[in-house]
């Protein structure tokens, strides 16, 4: 009973500081804006910290937790950015509404790719979903053609996008509004992403990361969890499809660019594989660094990938694995 009792206090005082690290970040985040709301550069910066740390931690879910190489994550970003751009655009229906339709249409699209990637596994998985990051771009090009009523907008996209408004309220061009909206969107995407990691599926997840034929030995279903962690990753990328081209105001076929993939597979690495939340860390981490390393053009994409190696050598976890390694350390020290 004592030891019980001992192992009960331990693990509460390590959610305590859990959640204490938690709502550190959670009121930098919420003040750091206001002290900065005149600068225009940094708040363009803070908001696509935002937009790419729920990219991230979508792609950690299933990259991390579930160890499902899907390359599709910018796929499932662009399906969910046409699908609001094109809705709004042609359609007149509020943004609000095409931020759902494009998670909705990213989470379908999602599943149906994750059908024929049932069978596969690595990097078999990692070659089928980045050839549909290949094809896309293709695909919007050919949706742009004149015959077509509702069109793409081909190589130029769609400009003049509706941004989003509170009745009468309109957020236009102050970034203020835009990245507390984002802000919000992200946290209700962290605290779902939590339960469901938290959750049995979350366990399903692990458990076929870790073993997967001693956990379908267990009856755990290997395609069923595939198909939940494929939608679900994809859902939420696609709101954030959706939120960017609003901010934005345009859409076009550069949203699929290789060096935006590649920055986003950096901030996940960096941030921490499977470690939550990794991914969000990761983006604020790299969007700024990359933003202060852009007077040296393309050598940046160097030095990023420099830090990817440093970080998978010395530090597998990433950022929160280190966070955590010196926590039991300090802890470690404190009880002997």
């Amino acid at each position: 009973m004592g030891i019980n009792k001992n192992k009960t206090t331990k693990n509460s005082i390590d959610t305590r500081y859990k959640w204490g690290f938690y709502i550190a970040i959670f009121v930098i985040l919420i003040f750091v804006p206001i002290v900065y709301q005149d600068n225009s550069r940094i708040m363009h910066i803070l908001v696509m910290c935002v937009i790419w740390g729920l990219v991230s931690e979508a792609w950690n879910l299933i990259l991390g937790f579930a160890n499902v190489f899907s390359f599709a994550q910018l796929s499932f970003f662009a399906i969910g950015a046409y699908t609001s751009a094109m809705l709004t655009f042609y359609g007149g229906i509020s943004p609000w509404y095409g931020l759902i339709a494009a998670g909705l249409s990213a989470a379908l699209v999602g599943a149906l790719i994750g059908l024929p990637c049932l069978k596969l596994k690595g990097i078999y998985v990692a070659i089928v979903t980045f050839s549909i990051h290949l094809v896309l771009p293709t695909i919007i090009v050919w949706g742009g053609q004149a015959r077509f009523k509702y069109s793409t907008g081909g190589t130029f996209g769609l400009a003049g996008l509706r941004p989003f408004s509170i009745g009468s309220f309109s957020f236009g061009r102050n970034r203020l509004y835009w990245y507390f909206a984002g802000l919000s969107i992200l946290f209700l995407t962290l605290f779902i992403i939590y339960k469901v990691i938290n959750s049995y599926i979350g366990m399903a997840f692990i458990a076929l990361r870790d073993s997967q034929e001693f956990a379908k030995s267990l009856g755990v279903n290997d395609y069923k969890y595939k198909i939940i962690v494929f939608s679900l990753s994809a859902f939420f990328t696609g709101i954030a499809g959706a939120f960017y081209v609003h901010y934005s105001s345009i859409v076009d076929p550069s949203i699929l660019e290789l060096d935006i993939f590649l920055l986003i597979l950096v901030m996940v690495v960096l941030g921490g594989l499977g470690k939550f939340p990794g991914g969000v860390l990761g983006a604020f981490v790299i969007t700024y660094t990359n933003e202060f390393l852009r007077f040296t053009g393309q050598y940046r994409y160097v030095i990023l990938g420099l830090i990817v190696v440093i970080t998978l050598t010395y530090l597998p976890g990433g950022i929160i694995g280190a966070l955590e390694k010196l926590y039991f350390k300090v802890k470690n020290k404190s009880e002997t």
